[in-house]
């Protein structure tokens, strides 16, 4: 499982990222959020065998468990929970962006770097997956 964590946080901030590009600000910021609970989650499994069920319980395990984690997830809260029924500016998404990198970093899992996003971008078009 673990494994897949790390996967799924990189594949949320590719989605993420090209979204930015794409000028989606809201969906380039759902992206980001999922990422950064996957990090959360992926730290949490590997270091302590903890699985959150909700967002309740990822706050308090990474509370105690993962204090630099936690104060990242914290204080990005507020702004997810914003997600839900307003629009980010440009600006708020790279701030986004810019913390779950933060997330990664703490967490030792490679960010997926731009070369990756373009590629994964590119390869959608190529297997025709975006445009039919």
């Amino acid at each position: 499982m673990p494994d897949n964590l790390k996967i799924k946080a990189r594949n949320y901030f590719i989605l993420g990222s090209i979204a930015l590009r794409l000028s989606m600000p809201s969906e380039a910021a759902t992206n980001f959020f999922k990422a950064l609970f996957a990090v959360g989650d992926s730290v949490l499994y590997d270091k302590f065998r903890l699985e959150p069920k909700d967002h309740t319980e990822r706050f308090n395990l990474l509370r105690k468990n993962s204090p630099q984690l936690y104060s990242i997830t914290d204080r990005m809260f507020h702004t997810y929970r914003r997600t839900y029924t307003q629009e980010l500016n440009e600006e708020e998404v790279l701030l986004v962006r810019k913390r779950v990198m933060e997330a990664f970093d703490n967490a030792r899992i490679a960010i997926p770097t731009n070369e990756e996003v373009k590629s994964q971008f590119e390869e959608l078009l190529k297997k025709r997956k975006l445009f039919g």
